[in-house]
């Protein structure tokens, strides 16, 4: 099966689904704890905080911020990874269950208001029009408290580049996985071509790509949808955005 390069394929569920394993392991999963705690001590919030997750996928985030008593909201294109976070959430130990609802984060469907909100695990670039991130970065402006704040982690521009390899090969669940990646319009893109052989012996593909922001694009965005101060940092301990980042992290307010 070839899935080719489509503006749209971020749409596509075979892709989520056939990737889930390699995207959401048990090592993943794991992280979650510490990228809550790391919210927690960026942003100073503190339980009951209502906060609201773009693009959760299956609930890692959502389901760990339940456990420790914030009121989550997660939103997500994707219906069978909100079919799995509604069963985790209901067969976990939870103080407070999250939310989860069905909706395309470029149009937030929920009247509530948040005190905070995250976008993690590159959940933002996904669209061939920047205009469409500042439509999600606007969206998530208006879903805030006054005094509201808006984290996001993702890979930068300069992280890629620094640790970028053009192929790397795994095994998952059975699985051969090969994943390589091309630099594309000057480093806006990363083009990626996913490919794995089932355990049936059989071949499937996909190509997509996604849009790479520097810190300073990425403030220039979070600017234009309203944002009044914006820090960086090189991952979600609070480490600085220099030559030894591991990721990207802005931390907006309002």
């Amino acid at each position: 099966m070839n899935n080719k390069n489509s503006p749209d394929w971020w749409s596509d569920r075979r892709f989520w689904n056939d990737f889930a394993p390699l995207m959401f392991d048990s090592e993943r999963w794991g992280n979650a704890v510490g990228d809550v705690e790391g919210m927690i001590k960026l942003t100073g919030s503190v339980p009951p905080e209502k906060i609201l997750d773009v693009g959760c996928g299956p609930g890692r985030h959502s389901l760990e911020l339940g456990k420790k008593g914030f009121r989550a909201t997660g939103i997500d294109i994707n219906e069978n990874y909100l079919e799995t976070a509604e069963k985790l959430s209901r067969s976990g130990q939870l103080e407070i269950p999250p939310v989860f609802l069905n909706c395309d984060m470029r149009g937030i469907n929920t009247t509530e208001s948040f005190n905070g909100a995250i976008s993690f695990f590159q959940s933002l670039g996904y669209f061939e029009n920047p205009d469409e991130d500042l439509k999600v970065c606007t969206e998530v402006y208006k879903a805030l408290e006054k005094d509201g704040w808006f984290l996001v982690e993702m890979d930068g521009k300069e992280t890629t580049a620094a640790s970028f390899e053009e192929r790397t090969w795994l095994e998952r669940d059975g699985r051969t996985i090969l994943l390589e990646y091309e630099a594309e319009a000057a480093w806006s893109m990363l083009h990626n071509r996913w490919q794995f052989r089932d355990t049936d012996g059989s071949w499937h593909e996909y190509e997509f790509s996604y849009r790479l922001y520097s810190a300073v694009e990425l403030g220039e965005l979070l600017e234009k949808a309203g944002f009044a101060s914006i820090e960086f940092f090189g991952a979600l301990d609070g480490r600085p955005y220099n030559q030894n980042a591991k990721r990207l992290v802005a931390l907006a307010r309002r």
